[in-house]
C-alpha cells in the first residue's frame, strides 16, 4: 500500500470522511472485508436506505462475497485471478473427451420480457455498454455486466452472443474503429469483482475473439490483493489506430492498436474519456480516484494525449463522482453531470458554468450531437432538458407496470447520442429514443442476459419454473413461455409439487408473495417478522406435508396451508439470520441450517436444533442437500477464495463425522449442490464456473458443461420425472440439461391429479385420475401408479393406458378415503431396454367437504345492500365483512328454468365496486367449474344502486345436481373478485339453493295455505295443512334425496314433526288426499 493511501485510510477511520468512501473501500482488495461492511453500516446510520441510495447494492456486495472471506475478512492475500486460475487448472488435469456427451446445455431464457402480469419495473437483464455504428445504425454491440457481448446487424431484431466460451462472462466498455466498425475491442472482466481478464479484439464484427497483448500478464496487473480494473476503451476518432484506455492504474495510450502501449498516468481511475469533435489534438479525461485531487475537475491534453492538465475547479461538485460529454454541435463546449448537477464549459474544457441540479442522481449523461439544446440525465429516473440544461424534465418512470415510450427501467448506466438519436443502457435494457429523450424503444430483445438468484421448479410439469433475478424481479416459465410476474429483486421461489399454478415468491430478506394462479396474480402472505431474513432467506417446502412450506429469519417458521399463516418453530443456538436451509426427503423431521461456518440439525421438525459442525472447516457454507434415498447422507459446499482444496465435504452419519470428497475439483469455488435420485446418486455442483458431478462412490468430479456459458451458477434443481438438471445462471438466464446418463430414458413431463391440491382440494368422496404426458424415442413396456395412504410405502399399483398422442390415465382413480388422508403416488415409466423413469414423489391430504373461507373486512364501507334471485329478497348493510345466509335465505330453483338476479351495492363513495356471483350447480364444494361464475359488473357512486348488469338472467344448467348448493355473491373495490377472496375492501355473502328436477314444483297442488313453523327449526315443528283430511303422507328427504322420515296418517289437519338429522335443508312432501305438495324445512 503506498503512503497516501495509507494516510488516507487513517483519517478516513479516525474523522470519518462525509462522502460514500465504503464505496472506494469495496474495490481495495486491502481492506479487509468486514471493516469495508463496518464504514457502509457506519454510514446508512444517518443516510437515507431508499431507493437509489446504494443501500441495496451495499447489502448485494455484502451476500455476495462474505462467503468469500469468511471468517477472517482477509482480502490482500486474494489472487485476482482465482477463479480463472482453478477452472484452467481443472482443464488442464481433467481434459474432456469430445464426444462424452451427446447433446448439450438447453438456454430457457428469457430473451424478452413483454407478457406482464402483476411485476411492475420490468427487464430483460442490466447493459452496461453499448457501440452504434453511426454509419449504420442496424449494425449495434452491446456489453453486459454478467451476460457478456451481444451483436445484431438489424437493428436489434436479432441478437448473437459471441462472448460465451471466453474466461469470463463481464464485458462493461467496448469501442469500435471509427474506420472499421468490425474491428471492436471489449472489456472481459470478474462479474462480481471487475477485476479485468484484459482487452479482447474481433475483427469480424465480434463473431471471434482473440486477446490482445493487453492483459495482466503484459501490464504487469493481478498481484495478491489487487482488483485491477478497466473502465474505458476510446480509439480517437480520426487517428487511425490510436487508442486510449482509462483504468484503475491510470491512463495508458497505444497507436498500434494495442501491440503496444504507454502509461501515460498512474495512481488515478480514469473513469471517462472524450474527444474534441473538430480538434483531434484536444482529449478530455475524467478521474475518479477517491484519494486524489481530480474529482471536481477535467483533465484536458492539447497534445493528442501525451500530456494532461486539469480544468479550474468545477464549483459546486464537491467531489462527486461525474460523466464528461461533447458535442460536434457545440464544438468547444464539454458538459460535465454529477450527482450535483449539470456543468458546461465553453472554452474547450478549461472553464466550468453551473447550468442546473436535475435533483436526481447521475450514472449516464448525453448530449445531443446534432443540437446542444438537448441533453439526456439520470438514474432511477431519466430526465431531458430542451433548453441546453437550464431545466431538466422527466422522461422516464422506473416504476411502470405497463412498459411504454416512457419507460427504459431504473438505474441508468450508459449513455449516449449517435446522429440525433439518444441510446440508453439500464438495470433492464438497451433503448433509444428518435425524439430527444421524450419517447423510448427497447432494443435488446433477444439476449439473454438475466441475473437469477435462485429457481425454484415444479414436479409435476417440467415446463414450469419460478425464478428470482437482481433488478428485474420474479418470473415464471410456463409452457407458453415467460410471465413477468414480480419486481424488485426476485429471490428464492418454490413451486407446489402437484399444482404448477400455485407458487411462493421472494423479495430480499424473506418478503413473500404468492401467485395460486400461474402467475396472473400476486398477493403477500404475512411473511413473519415482515422481511427482516437474510439477503437471501431461504424458503422450503415439507417433502412429505406438500402444502406445508418453511420460512427462515433468525427463527424457523412454518405454515401448514402453502403461507396462508405462519407458526413459530424454533431458533437455532448461533446468532443472526439463516443463511441455507434444507428438508430431508424422507423424514422431514430432519432439518438443517446453517449461517457461515455453523450448521445445525433438527430432528424433531424445527423445534430444537443441535450442531453438527465439528470436523468442518471453519469457513462459510454456501450450500446444503439431503440424499433423496438417504437422509443420514449430507453434501455441504464452499466459496471460499483460498487455495485450501475445502470445497464439498460429505457426512454419511447425520453429520457426526465428515469427509472431504474435493478430489480432483481443486480450489473452485462452489455455490449450490443437489443429489439425483438415480441409483448412482449423482453429486451436481454448482461453480463459480461451470457444473460439475460424480457417483457418490467415486473419486471424480466431471465438468458437465457442454455448451454452457463460462459464467457462474447460482443455484441447481432437478425435475426427476423429466430426468433433467436446471442451473440458474448469473447473467445469461436459465439452462436444462439431461441427468447424467439418462438422456434417452423415458421423459414424464408431466402429471396431474382430477382435482390439484389447494386449502380446499381434493375434497372427500372425489376419486382422483391420474394422468401423465410421456416422451420417449422407443416403446413403452409399461407405464403405471405405485401410491399408499398416510406414508410413502407406495405398496399399490394402478396401471396406466395411452388415451390419446402422448398422455396416458390410470385404469381406474386413486380411490376416495375419509377426509384429512394423505395420499402418496409416484408415476413409473419403463422403456424397451428396462430404462425406468420415475417421477417425483407426489401426495396430497383429504379435504373435506365444506367451501372455500371468503371475506371482505370492515375498513370501509364498500358493501352488498340487496340481493334478489328467485324467492331471496335479502336487502342489508355491511354489519360484517361475511355472512352466511344460508339457514336463512334461500329459494328453489328448476332445472332448466330462468331467474333473474340483481344486485345493490353501497360503493363508499365515489368508486367503482365490483360484483361476482357463484353458483355451485355441481355440488362439488368449489366454484371453480365452467358455468358456475356470473359477472353483475360494476356500481358508481351510489349507496344503494344496482350493478351495471342486474338484473342478470341466469338458467339453471341441464346438468345440475338436483338438492340443496350454494350460492355466493362477493362484491369487491375497483376489481373483479373472485370465489375465496380474503381480507380485502369488499363483502362477501352465501347463500341456499335448491334445485329441483323439471316437474317438481312446491305447492303443487295442495291448498296455500299450509303452514310450517317454526321454520326454521331446531327438530320439532308443526304443519298446519289448514283443514282436515282423511288420509295424510308424508316424506322428508335430503337433499340429496335421501329418504330421512316417512309417516302416514288418518282425519288430520295438524302433524307434529321431529327431524333427528343434521342441520340443512330438506324437503317436505305430503300427501293429502288426492293433493300433494313439496315444502322446504330449514333445521338450524
Amino acid at each position: 500500500m503506498n503512503y497516501k493511501l495509507l494516510v488516507g485510510i487513517i483519517l478516513f477511520f479516525s474523522i470519518g470522511l462525509q462522502a460514500q468512501t465504503y464505496k472506494e473501500l469495496m474495490n481495495d482488495m486491502n481492506i479487509n472485508f468486514y471493516d469495508v461492511c463496518k464504514e457502509a453500516d457506519r454510514f446508512y446510520e444517518t443516510n437515507d436506505k431508499g431507493k437509489g441510495s446504494g443501500w441495496k447494492a451495499y447489502q448485494r456486495w455484502r451476500a455476495w462475497n462474505e462467503d468469500r472471506y469468511y471468517p477472517s475478512g482477509d482480502r490482500k492475500g486474494v489472487d485476482p485471478f482465482f477463479l480463472k486460475n482453478a477452472y484452467s487448472d481443472f482443464l488442464k488435469h481433467n481434459p474432456q473427451p469430445e464426444s462424452l456427451y451427446p447433446t448439450g446445455w438447453n438456454d430457457l431464457g428469457p430473451y424478452d420480457a413483454n407478457n406482464i402480469t402483476s411485476h411492475y419495473s420490468p427487464g430483460i437483464g442490466r447493459v452496461e455498454c453499448f457501440y452504434v455504428n453511426p454509419n449504420n445504425a442496424q449494425q449495434m454491440y452491446m456489453g453486459s455486466r454478467s451476460g457478456g457481448f451481444w451483436r445484431t446487424a438489424d437493428g436489434g431484431g436479432t441478437w448473437q452472443n459471441t462472448s460465451d466460451f471466453l474466461i469470463a462472462s463481464g464485458v462493461n466498455t467496448m469501442d469500435a474503429s471509427p474506420t472499421n466498425a468490425d474491428s471492436v475491442l471489449i472489456n472481459v472482466r470478474n462479474a462480481s469483482n471487475g477485476s479485468s481478464h484484459g482487452i479482447y479484439q474481433s475483427g469480424d464484427a465480434g463473431a471471434t475473439w482473440t486477446v490482445t497483448s493487453f492483459n495482466p500478464a503484459n501490464t504487469n496487473w493481478g498481484g495478491l490483493g489487487d482488483n485491477d480494473q478497466i473502465y474505458k476503451i476510446a480509439y480517437h476518432p480520426t487517428i487511425s489506430n490510436l487508442v486510449f484506455i482509462g483504468t484503475s492504474k491510470g491512463l495508458y495510450r497505444s497507436t498500434d492498436n494495442l501491440q503496444t502501449w504507454t502509461q501515460l498516468i498512474s495512481n488515478t481511475d480514469i473513469t471517462d474519456i472524450e474527444f474534441h469533435p473538430t480538434s483531434p489534438n484536444i482529449i478530455y479525461l475524467y478521474d475518479t480516484y477517491y484519494w486524489g485531487a481530480n474529482q471536481s475537475l477535467v483533465l484536458r491534453s492539447t497534445d493528442f494525449g501525451l500530456t494532461f492538465s486539469p480544468s479550474a475547479t468545477i464549483v459546486g461538485n464537491n467531489d462527486a463522482g461525474g460523466i464528461i460529454a461533447v458535442t460536434p454541435a457545440c464544438p468547444n463546449c464539454v458538459y460535465f453531470a454529477s450527482n450535483n448537477g449539470v456543468w458546461r464549459s465553453d472554452d474547450a474544457g478549461q472553464n466550468f458554468a453551473f447550468l442546473t441540479n436535475p435533483s436526481s442522481s447521475c450514472d449516464g449523461f448525453a448530449v445531443s450531437d446534432v443540437d446542444s439544446l438537448h441533453l439526456y440525465y439520470g438514474y432511477l429516473d431519466t430526465y431531458a432538458s430542451s433548453d441546453g440544461g437550464y431545466t431538466f424534465t422527466q422522461v422516464t418512470d422506473w416504476a411502470n407496470s405497463a412498459p411504454d415510450t416512457t419507460y427504459v427501467h431504473a438505474d441508468l448506466r450508459t449513455a449516449e447520442c449517435v446522429n440525433g438519436v439518444f441510446y440508453a443502457g439500464t438495470d433492464g435494457y438497451f433503448c433509444k429514443s428518435p425524439d430527444n429523450a421524450l419517447s423510448w424503444y427497447r432494443l435488446n430483445d433477444g439476449t439473454g442476459i438475466r441475473e437469477f438468484y435462485a429457481v425454484g421448479i415444479s414436479q409435476s410439469n417440467s415446463k414450469v419454473q419460478m425464478a428470482g433475478s437482481q433488478d428485474n424481479g420474479t418470473s415464471i416459465l410456463t409452457d407458453a413461455g415467460w410471465v413477468e410476474w414480480n419486481g424488485g429483486d426476485g429471490m428464492e421461489a418454490i413451486v407446489q409439487p402437484l399444482n404448477d399454478q400455485w407458487m411462493i415468491g421472494s423479495w430480499q430478506y424473506g418478503t413473500r408473495q404468492r401467485t395460486q394462479d400461474g402467475g396472473q396474480s400476486r398477493h403477500g402472505i404475512g411473511s413473519p417478522e415482515g422481511g427482516s431474513g437474510d439477503w437471501q432467506a431461504p424458503l422450503m417446502f415439507d417433502p412429505n406435508l406438500q402444502m406445508k412450506v418453511y420460512h427462515c429469519t433468525d427463527t424457523l417458521y412454518v405454515s401448514d396451508e402453502f403461507g396462508e399463516d405462519w407458526d413459530t418453530l424454533g431458533t437455532p443456538s448461533f446468532t443472526g439470520n439463516i443463511k441455507v436451509g434444507a428438508v430431508a426427503e424422507n423424514n422431514s423431521d430432519n432439518i438443517i441450517v446453517v449461517r457461515n461456518d455453523a450448521i445445525e440439525l433438527s430432528q424433531d421438525g424445527g423445534q430444537t436444533f443441535s450442531s453438527i459442525a465439528a470436523g468442518l472447516p471453519g469457513h462459510s457454507i454456501t450450500d446444503v442437500a439431503f440424499d433423496p434415498k438417504d437422509d443420514r447422507t449430507i453434501v455441504v459446499t464452499y466459496n471460499r477464495y483460498q487455495t485450501d482444496n475445502q470445497k464439498i465435504y460429505i457426512s454419511t452419519d447425520m453429520g457426526q463425522t465428515w469427509s472431504n470428497i474435493t478430489y480432483n475439483l481443486g480450489n473452485m469455488p462452489i455455490r449450490t449442490v443437489v443429489i439425483d435420485h438415480t441409483d448412482a446418486s449423482n453429486i451436481y455442483v454448482g461453480a463459480e464456473i461451470g457444473v460439475y458431478y460424480k457417483p457418490m462412490q467415486s473419486n471424480t468430479w466431471v465438468l458437465y458443461n457442454p455448451n454452457l456459458p463460462n459464467t457462474t451458477v447460482r443455484d441447481l434443481e432437478i425435475q426427476f420425472g423429466a430426468n433433467t438438471l436446471r442451473a440458474a445462471t448469473w447473467g445469461r438466464g436459465l439452462w436444462e440439461y439431461s441427468l447424467v446418463g439418462r438422456n434417452d430414458f423415458p421423459a414424464i413431463l408431466s402429471t396431474s391429479i382430477t382435482n390439484p391440491p389447494t386449502l380446499e382440494m381434493p375434497k372427500v368422496g372425489t376419486p382422483q385420475e391420474v394422468t401423465s404426458v410421456l416422451s420417449y424415442g422407443n416403446n413403452l413396456t409399461s407405464v403405471y401408479v405405485k401410491w399408499s395412504t398416510n406414508s410413502p410405502t407406495f405398496d399399490s399399483t394402478i396401471a396406466m393406458t395411452n388415451t390419446i398422442d402422448s398422455t396416458w390415465k390410470t385404469v381406474t382413480p386413486l380411490p376416495s378415503h375419509p377426509a384429512g388422508t394423505k395420499l402418496y403416488f409416484k408415476v413409473y415409466a419403463v422403456g424397451a431396454n428396462s430404462d425406468t423413469t420415475e417421477t417425483y414423489k407426489f401426495m396430497y391430504t383429504v379435504r373435506a367437504a365444506e367451501y372455500c373461507y371468503a371475506t371482505g373486512n370492515l375498513s370501509y364501507g364498500t358493501a352488498i345492500t340487496l340481493v334478489e334471485f328467485a324467492g331471496i329478497n335479502r336487502a342489508s348493510g355491511k354489519t360484517q365483512a361475511y355472512t352466511d345466509y344460508t339457514l336463512t335465505d334461500s329459494a328453489t330453483v328448476v332445472v332448466s328454468n330462468n331467474y333473474n338476479l340483481s344486485n345493490n351495492l353501497n360503493t363508499d363513495g365515489n368508486y367503482s365496486i365490483y360484483s361476482k356471483v357463484w353458483i355451485d350447480w355441481n355440488q362439488d364444494f368449489d366454484f371453480e367449474d365452467a358455468g358456475e361464475e356470473y359477472d353483475l359488473g360494476f356500481a358508481q357512486n351510489t349507496g344503494d344502486g344496482p350493478t351495471n348488469l342486474s338484473p342478470l338472467m341466469i338458467s339453471v344448467p341441464a346438468n345440475a345436481m338436483v338438492g340443496q348448493t350454494r350460492m355466493r355473491v362477493a362484491c369487491l373495490y375497483n376489481a373483479s373478485p373472485t370465489a375465496c377472496i380474503s381480507g380485502v375492501d369488499g363483502e362477501v355473502e352465501d347463500y341456499t339453493l335448491i334445485v329441483e328436477p323439471m316437474g317438481l314444483g312446491v305447492n303443487s297442488t295442495l291448498t296455500s295455505s299450509v303452514q310450517i313453523y317454526p321454520n326454521p327449526t331446531t327438530g320439532e315443528f308443526r304443519v298446519d295443512l289448514g283443514e282436515q283430511y282423511q288420509s295424510v303422507k308424508i316424506e322428508i328427504t335430503d337433499v340429496a334425496g335421501r329418504l330421512v322420515h316417512s309417516k302416514t296418517l288418518k282425519n288430520r289437519q295438524t302433524l307434529d314433526l321431529k327431524l333427528n338429522d343434521a342441520a340443512g335443508v330438506y324437503l317436505l312432501k305430503i300427501y293429502a288426499d288426492n293433493t300433494v305438495g313439496t315444502y322446504k324445512v330449514v333445521k338450524k
